[in-house]
């Protein structure tokens, strides 16, 4: 069907939206589309205008803030000078949008680049040059950075023509200036500058931040050396500037690395990944959401409200309406944002884990941009991404790790058992959150490959382990057992100390962005190009399987039919979602009329366009009787279950299921209008006999038996004679062959439609007559609201004496009439047509979401005991309080003090640990120890702390073989992410 196809081209532009394939790539994404996407900037923006420059930047020159004479005496820690910054000069592509001002490298990105947002840029200057042809741009942005740029000495022509134009922008732009000063206000980095004073924003109140503000983040912040991460990036905002007037050098992806500090780890996620313009550009927006749907319901809110208290429960905000609140809010919103996707399994643990540090705002449009772009198909109805990324996955690691691949091939054990919860909750539901974390922060800076890259480290690191490992349970236990311990160390038994002082997850990250830096965006592309097709042609096949043995039984359908009423049913759901632009997997009324005209001779497709429900009021009272879960929308299930009640072949079973339609209070009884209803449906089921269009059984049998006395009147006068009953056969076969044989069908036609009209004037006087009257009925209070004895002797319209119809007596009636009686035996069975096939071939591509349920919930018992670890200071201090001891981390292998020296120095040490928690963003009073500065920023150097081990997985040097070439052009890129810091 041409919107099948619709679907699916609409399928592969979503995933597309990533960093495809150069060649693949450019087919599918417009230009617009992929200089957007490698700038993560909204995706409307385009290029205006372009050039090649000369770039350097430094601080003003006069940096003291006036009226602030503690400020002027203020150093600025590793603060370079401003002559010297400029000696590092970057050649790149300058590129001016609508909004944004951008630069990158042209050798490596991570060099230099930056996205200025177009307001941040306060003032322009021309610097005067001899030379003719040149021209020297000179920016002053909100972060206080001077930014100088030589434009190429081409024709002078196009350099003007650029001024021109960002002199426009600038000033088309000056009425969002106003929006930018709020949007300010909540960004941490603002704030952590303004309150050390080195700024001249005044952001006097912390900006709104995740639940971890009040309920503490995890992990222990001392051993983190929060602190100390915190004061290197306050001295890389001086320097390079802040939030969306950032330059990113070297120095920005090496704190990266080294791990985020807990207070600014909502902000840099949301700087690198580009949802912070999306918020800047969209302000209010949330909120509104929030308001205009405040009253509606909808299928995916009662999906959010189940999983709501299943969002990390180990965290104590959790435990709380506030972090629900906050959960529901950001999850509900998204739902109203993108009603085609609504709500989708593993969202909410994504977002539960956003929250402990960012705001709402934030978390929402982080998640609309990693639904979106960063892991599109992860987070949708079919789930095929993450189908998509499992066989990526399994492919690379038949190519890395040929060794393993055969033992897992060989012991049948499925790879996506264990890996999908990996991907599809990016390891929040598998390892300790401390450490998921950690990858969450280089997830977002460089973009889907970490996933990939540290799930082959897992495999890598536990390779010698898995194979001696047999079946799924071990597999997984094993996996199991090493999250559990990924603060031990790496190296235990090694003579030297700086060995022994690798933890396993500082080895993992080793293993994943070092061994396996050849996992690169160009590669992961092109193995999901080559399996793409077969993905969404076997996500139809699986999921068509899957749903129909999780059926109940229904015997009145066999298999086939389950087979041809499948595609039906999801053909139907797929146009319906186009024209109303929703992804449910359920059919409203409307679409049920529809896939009932298509299989039911008595609905009238033609009517359905053009006339209300109220001319289908047996299909309107039917869909709300197989309406389960009472949300006007049915199931698959729903709709199968109710056919096999329709097409019941047991007379008394069909005329039980027929009268439970009307049984609306389920207790047994019709009233007075309710018959009435029924005899008006039957009239309407039966219009198809009533109008001659079709012929019942008896009309058939009346045919039937005027042919055979035609040809035995014809065979009298030919002298042949009937003697035995061979000649019966005789007669019925030149019944068959003697279409020349001359039938009154008109009158009989006739007969058969005044014989309905009959059944149903009967039927009516009939049920009413053997109803039964209703007890206890009130007598009325004054005798002259009697209605007439001309219009009382009426059951039917009698108010006054109110009647019910049990099942015993319908089926009594229905009995007592031939036609009706046979209409329940074999007519209305016969004119559903289940079996009948599609006009055209259907493949639909099937929600997922049940399936992966009781997956992803496998995978977060395997690390429910895992996640228990968590150095949730909440829990830390509800858990104490109690035993009397001090707070000690969960993490079992660190070194404890004893009971006595705890409980002793409890209130001491608490004391003194939230006093330095409520000032460690003020570094006027908090001093840093610089070797411990030093210690962090020398961890990303030192990747060769790694104790020499020889692995049977790479004795077939598959890894080096597969990326040697681009390991040497890439390899300065990747080799950094190694950190032997503090987690």
């Amino acid at each position: 069907m041409a919107f099948f196809e619709v679907l699916k081209e609409k399928a592969i532009n979503t995933f597309n939206q990533v960093v495809l394939d150069k060649k693949v790539g450019l087919d599918v994404l417009t230009k617009e589309q992929i200089f957007c996407f490698s700038f993560n900037i909204p995706e409307e923006e385009k290029v205006l205008y372009s050039s090649k420059v000369v770039f350097d930047f430094g601080r003003k020159e006069r940096e003291r803030l006036s009226g602030n004479s503690s400020s002027s005496n203020h150093k600025l820690p590793g603060r370079r000078d401003a002559a010297a910054a400029r000696t590092q000069h970057y050649q790149g592509s300058l590129y001016l949008t609508e909004h944004f001002f951008l630069f990158q490298d042209d050798q490596d990105l991570q060099d230099c680049s930056f996205t200025l947002q177009i307001s941040t840029i306060r003032k322009v200057e021309r610097e005067p040059l001899t030379f003719d042809n040149y021209l020297v741009l000179i920016l002053t942005t909100t972060s206080n950075l001077r930014l100088r740029f030589l434009f190429d000495a081409g024709r002078r022509s196009d350099n003007e023509r650029f001024a021109l134009g960002l002199s426009n922008v600038l000033k088309k732009n000056q009425p969002n200036i106003k929006k930018l000063d709020q949007f300010i206000q909540t960004c941490y980095s603002e704030y952590l500058l303004s309150r050390n004073k080195v700024s001249n924003i005044v952001v006097e109140h912390v900006p709104p931040g995740g639940l971890g503000l009040m309920f503490k983040f995890p992990g222990n912040p001392k051993e983190s050396r929060d602190k100390t991460k915190l004061k290197l990036w306050f001295d890389l905002f001086i320097e390079d500037g802040r939030n969306l007037s950032l330059i990113k050098t070297p120095m920005f992806y090496k704190l990266i690395r080294v791990g985020l500090p807990n207070r600014l780890r909502g902000e840099i996620w949301e700087l690198c990944c580009g949802s912070m313009y999306l918020r800047l550009h969209n302000t209010g927006e949330y909120t509104k959401l929030l308001e205009v749907n405040k009253e509606k319901k909808s299928f995916a809110i009662e999906e959010i409200e189940k999983d709501l208290n299943r969002s990390l429960p180990e965290y104590a905000a959790y435990q709380s309406e506030e972090g629900i609140g906050r959960l529901r809010r950001v999850l509900t919103a998204y739902s109203w944002k993108n009603p085609e996707l609504g709500y989708c399994q593993a969202m909410n643990i994504v977002v539960a884990a956003l929250l402990i540090y960012m705001s709402e705002e934030q978390a929402f449009w982080t998640l609309n941009v990693l639904c979106d772009r960063i892991v599109p198909g992860y987070y949708s109805k079919t789930m095929y991404g993450t189908l998509l990324d499992q066989r990526v996955f399994e492919s690379l690691v038949q190519t890395t790790m040929p060794l393993l691949w055969e033992h897992i091939t060989k012991n049948d054990i499925s790879l996506s058992v264990v890996t999908l919860p990996w991907f599809l909750s990016l390891y929040l539901s598998s390892m300790p959150l401390v450490f998921a974390f950690r990858i969450l922060d280089i997830f977002f800076m460089q973009g889907p490959k970490t996933l990939f890259q540290v799930a082959l480290a897992i495999f890598k690191v536990n390779g010698e382990a898995l194979l001696k490992t047999e079946d799924d349970g071990s597999f997984i236990s094993l996996i199991k057992e090493y999250f559990y311990t990924l603060d031990s160390s790496a190296h235990p038994a090694s003579p030297q100390l700086k060995y022994r002082n690798i933890t396993k997850f500082q080895d993992l990250l080793s293993v994943a962005f070092k061994e396996f830096s050849i996992i690169d965006d160009d590669m992961i592309n092109s193995h999901r190009n080559k399996h793409r097709e077969s993905i969404y042609q076997n996500i139809s096949t699986f999921v068509k399987r899957t749903e129909i043995r999780n059926l109940p039984k229904t015997p009145n359908i066999p298999q086939k039919s389950l087979d041809i009423l499948y595609d039906r049913f999801y053909s139907v759901v797929e146009q319906s979602n186009i024209t109303k632009g929703s992804g449910s997997s359920s059919i409203d009324l409307k679409a049920f009329v529809k896939f009932m005209s298509e299989i039911c001779d008595w609905v009238n497709a033609e009517e359905i366009t053009d006339s209300g429900f109220g001319e289908f009021p047996f299909l309107t009272k039917t869909f709300e009787h197989w309406d389960s879960r009472k949300q006007n929308a049915l199931s698959f299930s729903d709709l199968v279950i109710g056919l096999n009640a329709l097409v019941e072949p047991d007379l008394m079973t069909s005329m039980s299921n027929f009268f439970s339609i009307y049984d609306i209070k389920k207790d047994g009884k019709i009233d007075n209008e309710g018959i009435l209803k029924m005899s008006e449906d039957l009239l309407y089921i039966t219009n198809p006999w009533k109008q001659g269009l079709l012929m019942d059984g008896v009309t058939r049998a009346k045919i039937q038996q005027e042919v055979t006395e035609e040809i035995l009147k014809r065979q009298d006068v030919d002298g042949e004679t009937v003697v035995d009953g061979s000649g019966s056969e005789k007669v019925a076969a030149a019944a068959e062959e003697a279409p020349h044989i001359h039938v009154d069908r008109e009158k009989i036609l006739t007969q058969q439609m005044e014989r309905y009209l009959e059944s149903a004037s009967t039927f009516i006087k009939r049920a009413f007559e053997y109803a039964q009257p209703k007890e206890d009925e009130e007598e009325p209070l004054i005798r002259d609201l009697y209605i007439s004895s001309k219009i009382s002797h009426n059951a039917a319209l009698d108010p006054t004496h109110p009647v019910y119809l049990n099942l015993a007596t319908f089926r009594m009636v229905i009995l007592a009439d031939e036609t009706y009686e046979l209409l329940f035996s074999t007519t209305l069975r016969q004119s559903i047509h289940i079996d009948r096939p599609l006009d055209s071939d259907f493949n639909p591509m099937r929600n997922l979401r049940d399936m992966f349920d009781g997956l992803l919930a496998d995978g977060m018992k395997v690390a429910s005991k895992v996640r228990s670890r968590m150095d949730s200071k909440a829990s830390q201090l509800s858990n104490n309080s109690g035993a009397g001891s001090s707070g000690s981390s969960l993490r079992s292998n660190k070194t404890q003090t004893t009971a006595a020296t705890a409980a002793a120095t409890s209130t001491g040490n608490t004391a003194v640990q939230e006093d330095d928690e409520d000032r460690d963003d003020d570094f006027g009073v908090i001093l840093i120890d610089e070797k411990d500065k030093d210690l962090i920023l020398l961890a990303t150097e030192t990747s060769t702390l790694n104790e020499p081990k020889k692995s049977l997985l790479t004795s077939s040097n598959s890894i080096k073989d597969v990326g040697d070439t681009d390991n040497a052009k890439k390899g300065r890129t990747d080799v950094n992410l190694i950190d032997f810091g503090a987690q």
